[in-house]
């Protein structure tokens, strides 16, 4: 049988991530003395790590009150199930090639939060233009620190340009009016026509200044956290830097992984760490050990949680089977 497309891009993206892991693998092979990063990491402080942990962790409520905002009300739209949700999502994200976890989003909302899948995907679209407005935010602070920084600018340039495109056609669908939208969409195939019509109608989000506002907020908090969260891993590591590397470590990272074409971005992720560390002057030892133990806790906490909820779904689907 011949493979489909979705097959195929996970075959690419499988090959793409074992090239990339044993290249980085190799390279740590030969230009690490893979001693003294197993020294650095004996000497991380537990209290810090299990800090990050928690700094990380409170990256899901957060999260789960922004979808909450977002989704438009249904009988099942409680911050419970949307804490499911995202928690769900975030596995499937940290764990799977790009663009599954994206598509799983769309039917978690559907078959936990009563979200009709059009308006999934509405509030799909919308969360990732505050994560893009955010990233923005964090690399350009991370440039006015750094003004040195070369790479910096150019890419706050190249992420700007997506999020502004993405900014104006969703501003666009949510405030045309209904006509012009109908007339709009009548130029689309028949199928296609009722499915545009539904999702612009689930962007009234952005036309409200309160939950707008208050969803980018919440999407400001999540990247606040993970500075929280890189900060507890430099004191775990006993490093003396100034709070403005977090901005540093994080926006090399939301560059890195812009694209995440490996699953959990493993290697890219703790390559990006290692080199902002690096060229903040930190030994690449000690920088392996603390991109190890970050990627480490931010997989526990942002990956592990929603095996418990995939878990029980998946038990209530084979009871339902049972005649």
């Amino acid at each position: 049988m011949t493979p489909t497309r979705a097959a195929r891009l996970r075959i690419a993206s499988t090959v793409v991530a074992a090239v990339v892991v044993a290249g980085l693998l190799a390279i740590a092979v030969l230009r690490f003395d893979l001693s003294r990063v197993g020294s650095e990491l004996a000497l991380a402080q537990p209290a810090w790590v299990v800090a990050a942990l928690l700094c990380f962790a409170a990256i899901l409520p957060l999260w789960a009150v922004q979808w909450w905002l977002l989704a438009p009300a249904t009988e099942r739209r409680t911050l419970r199930n949307m804490l499911a949700v995202v928690s769900m999502t975030s596995s499937v994200l940290n764990t799977t090639p790009m663009l599954v976890g994206e598509a799983a989003s769309v039917w978690f909302l559907a078959s936990t939060a009563g979200i009709e899948r059009a308006a999934g995907v509405a509030v799909l679209a919308m969360d990732q233009l505050l994560v893009g407005v955010a990233k923005v935010a964090l690399i350009a602070g991370a440039s006015l620190v750094l003004p040195a920084t070369a790479v910096l600018p150019a890419g706050v340039q190249a992420l700007a340009t997506g999020v502004l495109a993405l900014t104006a056609a969703l501003l666009l669908a949510a405030w045309l009016p209904e006509r012009t939208l109908h007339r709009m969409a009548a130029r689309l195939p028949a199928r296609v026509e009722p499915i545009i019509i539904r999702i612009a109608a689930g962007l009234q989000p952005l036309r409200s200044p309160v939950t707008g506002g208050g969803a980018l907020v919440l999407a400001l908090l999540k990247k606040g956290a993970e500075l929280l969260a890189i900060l507890a891993i430099q004191r775990a590591f006993r490093v003396d830097l100034p709070a403005s590397s977090a901005l540093v470590v994080l926006a090399a990272l939301n560059l890195a992984t812009l694209l995440p074409l490996v699953p959990g971005n493993v290697g890219i992720y703790e390559a990006s760490v290692v080199l902002a560390y690096t060229w903040l002057g930190i030994p690449a030892e000690r920088a392996l050990g603390m991109a190890v133990v970050q990627h480490a806790c931010y997989f526990v906490a942002l990956a592990l949680p929603g095996y418990r909820w995939l878990a029980r779904s998946g038990s209530l689907r084979k009871s339902a089977a049972v005649p």
